[in-house]
């Protein structure tokens, strides 16, 4: 079914990517759509044995879109783990049951956490299943916004403020549009509150 991929970018603040799972005894499959046959290869894929746990993290805002979060995370390696959110909290409990029972059941030849390699959980950049080098599924993905070179040029009011280096083209001649300014910083209030002051502030809030 549907879930939401939960990603942090560049400056820590989280966004969701839609994709369609499908758990299959030990195995997670993930497609950017509905697929089409059995065959058809995943975006993503991970085995799910002894080693994976999974984790509730309650009900979660994001982008003025409300989740229901959980987390899949290796106990061999903390940092091997994936965010995933429903649209509703049945479909959370439903998900996190059926990966705690793959879990418990284990992939076949699982010879114990303390003697494999952890490639298990890590989300391989092909869809090969023979593609030896994995890569965490949270940190790189194909569809991810490729990176930008932002450089910082100032702090203000507790803004961080950054500026985006000018591209070249084909010949290797700057642009001569404007470099984009973007301002990074933490507001303590909610976002419907953010979201009407600023609209009170009228033509002025472009500056």
């Amino acid at each position: 079914g549907w879930l939401y991929l939960i990603r942090c970018n560049r400056f820590g603040l989280q966004f969701s990517r839609k994709r369609y799972f499908v758990l299959d005894h030990h195995l997670l499959r993930s497609f950017k759509s509905v697929p089409n046959s059995d065959d058809q290869d995943p975006v993503r894929s991970a085995i799910m044995d002894s080693c994976i746990r999974v984790m509730d993290n309650g009900r979660e805002s994001i982008n003025r879109k409300v989740f229901f979060i959980f987390t899949l995370y290796n106990t061999s390696n903390h940092n091997d783990r994936l965010k995933l959110g429903a649209s509703r909290p049945e479909e959370a409990a439903r998900w996190i049951q059926c990966f705690h029972e793959a879990s418990l059941k284990g992939a076949p030849e699982d010879i114990g956490c303390s003697k494999r390699k952890w490639q298990s959980y890590s989300l391989s950049g092909s869809s090969s299943r023979n593609h030896q080098n994995s890569i965490d599924w949270t940190l790189s993905s194909s569809d991810v916004i490729a990176p930008s070179p932002w450089t910082i040029f100032g702090c203000q009011n507790g803004l961080r403020l950054f500026k985006e280096a000018k591209d070249r083209d084909s010949g290797g001649k700057k642009r001569d549009d404007h470099p984009a300014i973007m301002a990074v910083g933490v507001v303590d209030g909610t976002s419907e509150a953010i979201f009407q002051t600023l609209m009170a502030l009228g033509p002025s809030r472009s500056e």
